[in-house]
């Protein structure tokens, strides 16, 4: 009876849930600030709005369209604010290739695997870029527990390079990792998170958000700084 019950439930489109998801870890961590670093138009922000979160948000979107809806859709919470450039590696001007679908927007060039899934490009603006560092330290805010959510297609590596002296005090990180690279030099997953071990962010949890065909595509994963005793465990690996 429990194999048929089962059944019954997956075909009716419902899952065992057996890993936390991200607003599982923000609950976890008392996340009381969110930096949305590739916010397109504040869909991520009104997700953890929808399920609860009413602590302070702070968007990051390069492209004038897509920060055009950002802010209008914002307009009425006080508690979100959105700023109309890139956060990257170093301060410099990029160009931002703008796809049809502004969510696969990107400062990288496309593989043959990007070519056929981006499909079309629609423009190229030229966008500002200034390190996570930089902004907080002339944004300081009173926020005690901070997650950093980065999803800019394939330049998630180059955002949290410029954000050194910020990882020592951010709480969680989630990053979306690909398995299958849409983008030209973006950084592997497994080395991905090699980088964020040496800086002493473990995985907390990761879930994946695309697919192609029968492999997954991209992962969204969330590294926190693990407990105590599994980092003495872990430095006497």
């Amino acid at each position: 009876m429990r194999q048929i019950f089962r059944k019954f439930l997956r075909n009716a489109g419902f899952s065992r849930r057996i890993a936390p998801d991200f607003y599982d870890v923000m609950k976890a961590n008392s996340i009381d600030l969110v930096l949305d670093v590739g916010a397109n138009d504040g869909s991520y922000g009104r997700e953890i709005r929808d399920r609860g979160y009413e602590g302070a948000i702070i968007s990051f979107e390069p492209n004038p369209a897509a920060y055009a809806r950002l802010k209008s859709k914002i307009r009425n919470d006080f508690y979100w604010e959105a700023y109309p450039f890139a956060l990257g590696e170093k301060e410099e001007e990029l160009d931002l290739a703008i796809a049809e679908n502004d969510v696969m927007s990107s400062f990288k060039p496309l593989t043959e695997f990007g070519k056929e899934a981006v499909r079309s490009q629609v423009g190229r603006t030229k966008c500002r870029i200034l390190t996570l560092d930089r902004f907080l330290a002339d944004n300081p805010h009173p926020q005690k527990n901070i997650y950093l959510k980065i999803d800019t297609q394939g330049y998630e590596l180059e955002v949290l390079r410029g954000a050194s002296e910020s990882l020592q005090t951010i709480t969680a990180v989630q990053a979306e990792t690909s398995l299958i690279h849409t983008y030209a030099n973006e950084a592997d997953w497994i080395d991905f998170l090699l980088w964020m071990r040496e800086r002493n962010f473990e995985v907390a949890t990761a879930v994946c958000n695309s697919a192609c065909g029968w492999r997954i595509r991209e992962l969204d994963i969330v590294f926190t700084h693990p407990p105590r005793d599994q980092l003495l465990y872990l430095k006497s690996l």
